[in-house]
């Protein structure tokens, strides 16, 4: 295919050669065309065969350029120059295909400021009032790359002939029931590749447990990302499938018995432009063991597949639904409507995390095109098979703070160690927008979680593990009567015993939270003055029933209402 890619970007040479022959230029000029037709050929091959510019009509013009240039070089450099007519004709003609060529570039310029509002039109969107609330046992909180990337790194010595490879693109996934990393081992560099002629395999480990270490499965591919030549996988896929873009790296994936796949999200563009339509996404799967390969809708790929969509993909549609909805001009002039999205993600502007169903979304925040503002207008979650972008916005997310200002926040609490935020996600914690951050030393080493009260900084609560972070969190939000009924969809249970230990905190308001233990419990149940009056006359020893709204195993619940045997 690249042959004739090659063939067809001298369409401009042969054209001018033809018409300056049929001149009567004579033999000369035609021996000089043969030689520099053949030259520019091989060069045309060359670029192409090592840039691979998808075959779309501004890189057609910009590649048939070159190839006049080699045209104009034969009618300036012939000794022909008698017979003036015969190379006004090759030269009133390549200034006709230059000047087609320079209206086609007008053109497709134009044409990438008109098209904004359509690729907009074309993102696959829904919009939300409030995210589901937290479920640690449904959504988990993963270790931040960068992490698992440093203790992969550390692994490397389990590679057979590890002096061959290197690290290659982290992919998140689910494997049957287990949230995992995946890693490939790539070639680093040609002479390694040479040598090595397969890699080795790839690392996995558990995403969500900080206990967990990379697992080395040996599986040997031929086809991969760091191989050269007609083993390149970036190669095979552009000499299948020449007329579409890449976006992002392949990245591997494992289906259910093992077996490994790489996975490149492709699209047509539209016309004249680079832009994608978000509900036209395409996902070219590669089998790495002999190179075959399919091409599919990114919504209908294999269904072990959960990331047809790269994360440079989730952030492109993340753009295009923030920034255009008013088109080009309305971005830097107007902005009504614009949402920037923030690029404090993990890749290229975005974090994966793991939904309830087990699939893949892409989380990023939003803010406002007006500078010195630190709230976010809301986030979003692009789907990682079909790429739709839901945005959460809705009056509980009115005024927190954006991902930035999270990571400040937390940040500041050890200057002197000059520990780093990293990964912020926000979560729905029992009604309450919660910044969920790793903290992570200067090599990458995972040192804490943070969990911030979006709407309020002054909520920061540390801790070695995620779970006991969550109750930790949970525990200081019970003692603000603000959250009185931040209890989201946590069941209902019926509860009653003995109050064995009391304790009365009150507000410069004048309200007063009450909490208290029940014989044989650990949970810490507090409730508001505001909402129970009698609370306050409460005392050990007090027989007490109520329902609370809680997680199962919670440290803590906040009541609304209370019943206390003896006190109307």
């Amino acid at each position: 295919m690249i042959f004739l890619i090659a063939l067809a970007s001298m369409a401009g040479f042969i054209l001018i050669a033809l018409a300056d022959l049929a001149a009567g230029s004579g033999k000369a000029r035609l021996k000089q065309y043969v030689l520099t037709g053949i030259t520019g050929y091989i060069v045309l091959f060359l670029v192409i065969y090592f840039v691979l510019p998808a075959f779309i009509i501004q890189n057609i013009l910009w590649l048939n350029a070159i190839g006049i240039f080699f045209a104009v070089y034969v009618l300036f450099a012939s000794k022909q120059t008698g017979k003036e007519t015969k190379k006004n004709t090759g030269l009133n003609l390549t200034a006709l295909l230059f000047a087609v060529l320079f209206i086609g570039a007008v053109v497709c310029v134009i044409a990438n400021f008109a098209v904004y509002q359509s690729t907009y039109d074309h993102v696959i969107k829904s919009t939300e009032e409030e995210a589901k609330p937290l479920d640690e046992e449904k959504t988990p909180i993963a270790i931040a790359p960068s992490s698992v990337r440093n203790m992969m790194n550390k692994k490397m010595s389990v590679v057979p002939e590890t002096q061959l490879y290197q690290l290659g693109s982290l992919q998140t996934q689910t494997v049957g029931d287990t949230n995992e990393y995946i890693a490939p081992v790539e070639f680093d560099g040609f002479f390694k590749w040479v040598k090595g002629g397969e890699t080795s395999g790839y690392f996995v480990i558990d995403a969500t447990s900080l206990s967990a270490q990379p697992e080395f499965v040996e599986n040997k591919l031929a086809y991969v990302p760091s191989a050269y030549f007609h083993k390149d996988l970036e190669r095979i896929i552009y000499s299948r499938y020449p007329t579409y873009i890449r976006e992002g790296e392949a990245r591997l994936e494992i289906d259910e018995d093992g077996k490994a796949w790489y996975v490149q999200t492709v699209y047509q563009p539209k016309l004249f432009t680079g832009k994608a339509n978000g509900d036209d996404i395409q996902v070219v799967v590669v089998n790495p063991y002999n190179g075959e390969s399919e091409i599919y809708d990114a919504a209908e790929a294999p269904a072990f597949i959960e990331n047809t969509i790269a994360p440079e993909m989730a952030s492109k549609l993340n753009t295009y639904y923030g920034e255009y909805s008013g088109g080009f001009w309305n971005r830097y002039f107007g902005k009504a409507g614009v949402k920037i999205p923030n690029d404090n993600g993990t890749e290229h502007g975005v974090t994966a995390v793991f939904s309830e169903d087990g699939s893949i979304q892409y989380f990023t925040d939003f803010k406002s095109p007006k500078e010195n503002i630190d709230s976010a207008l809301g986030y979003s979650m692009v789907d990682g098979r079909t790429g739709e972008v839901t945005f959460y916005g809705g009056e509980k997310n009115n005024g927190i703070m954006d991902s930035s200002g999270a990571v400040q926040v937390v940040e500041k609490e050890y200057p002197e160690k000059k520990w780093e935020g990293k990964m912020p996600v926000l979560y729905n914690i029992d009604g309450n927008p919660t910044w969920v951050i790793s903290v992570l030393d200067a090599n990458g080493i995972f040192k804490k979680y943070a969990y911030v009260r979006a709407a309020d900084s002054d909520y920061v609560v540390f801790g070695d593990d995620a779970e006991s972070t969550l109750q930790a969190y949970r525990l200081q939000l019970s003692t603000d009567p603000s959250t009185a009924e931040s209890t989201g969809d946590a069941p209902v249970q019926q509860v009653s015993g003995e109050v064995t230990r009391l304790y009365i905190a009150g507000e410069s308001s004048g309200t007063k939270t009450i909490q208290f233990l029940l014989e044989g419990q650990d949970t810490i149940y507090s409730i508001s003055s505001a909402d129970a009056p009698y609370a306050i006359f409460l005392k050990e020893g007090d027989q007490v029933s109520f329902e609370a709204a809680m997680h199962e195993d919670a440290s803590s619940a906040t009541l609304e209402q209370i019943s206390i045997v003896g006190l109307n």
